[in-house]
């Protein structure tokens, strides 16, 4: 008798399909010369993750919860201001 390997969930495997379609934008959009597409894609991330923070710093007295949580949403947004830069500059030249 085999073992039947054990399913995904339903919200696990739309999660992984999600990713995977995001890494296969991203890959495709970067694979363009001089296209505007990686800006918009990086624009847009960036814009996402400005609103979904101020909603949860709004909603939350204790915003962020720790020091390394602090650190960690100041990493994320410096990285995606210095990455669309970068891809302004890239687009630019």
């Amino acid at each position: 008798m085999k073992a039947v390997p054990a399913a995904r969930s339903r919200p696990a495997a739309a999660l992984g399909s999600v990713l995977d379609m995001t890494q296969a934008t991203l890959i495709l959009a970067a694979e363009a010369a001089h296209s505007e597409t990686p800006f918009f894609i990086i624009g847009i991330a960036f814009a996402a993750w400005a609103v979904i923070i101020g909603g949860i710093g709004t909603a939350s007295e204790s915003f962020p919860p720790s020091r390394g949580a602090g650190i960690a949403i100041g990493a994320v947004s410096v990285l995606l201001a210095v990455a669309t830069m970068v891809i302004v500059l890239l687009v630019i030249v």
